[in-house]
């Protein structure tokens, strides 16, 4: 059954918008943790929805639209923090230690054999703590936004710039940077190939406002 989640009426309703006609294949795969998206919103939302067809296309829209303001606002970029949610929760299937009720897509807290980890009161919170997370680890930059994450004093700041260096710092796997890498360029491939699906507007497959706030 397509997976639903709760909905908050009071945020603004989406603005009509489309997406860049640019062609994907020839845009490098960044591997930093703090940049701007090359992948196009909807693009993004595709590929979760190709990839667990149990998530439609509105909440995959939803979800990418969080990674995509939340990213952008602390300069982290929303494509590689998509992607580590993706690599996470199994593309949203969850079924390890983290359940889909905690909001917490990025397994904060989830110690290996351990914690299940920490719980948000909504998605875009815990969206927002994954990407104070990313920040922390990336930079010394301060955080732009209130800090909601209790664990961000455990990080070694700037100890992780890159995708690769994420490996063995926030993950204990030695291939965890190789894998949000991978997880990155198929999104960017996709985008290439969705591009007649990414120019449509947002009306007609996003709800009428944002989950999570």
């Amino acid at each position: 059954m397509p997976i639903k989640m709760p909905m908050n009426r009071s945020v603004c309703p989406l603005v009509l918008l489309f997406v860049s006609t640019a062609v994907f294949a020839a845009v490098p795969v960044s591997p930093f943790v703090m940049g701007p998206p090359v992948v196009p919103v909807a693009a993004r939302a595709s590929f979760l929805h190709a990839m667990n067809p149990a998530v439609d296309l509105a909440t995959a829209l939803n979800y990418s639209l969080l990674y995509e303001e939340e990213g952008v606002a602390e300069g982290v970029n929303p494509d590689l923090a998509f992607a580590q949610m993706l690599l996470e929760t199994s593309f949203l299937r969850f079924g390890g230690q983290v359940k889909l009720g905690q909001n917490n897509f990025a397994g904060l807290g989830a110690v290996d054999g351990g914690d299940q980890g920490l719980v948000f009161p909504s998605p875009r919170q815990g969206i927002r703590a994954q990407i104070q997370h990313l920040k922390y680890y990336a930079s010394t930059l301060p955080l732009n936004g209130d800090p909601i994450n209790p664990r961000l004093g455990r990080v070694k700041r700037a100890s992780a710039p890159t995708a690769w260096d994420l490996s063995r710092t926030w993950a204990t796997d030695p291939e965890y940077g190789k894998k949000l890498m991978a997880l990155v360029a198929r999104m960017v491939a996709h985008a290439g190939i969705a591009e007649d699906q990414a120019r449509i507007p947002f009306s007609t497959v996003a709800t009428p406002a944002v989950l999570g706030d």
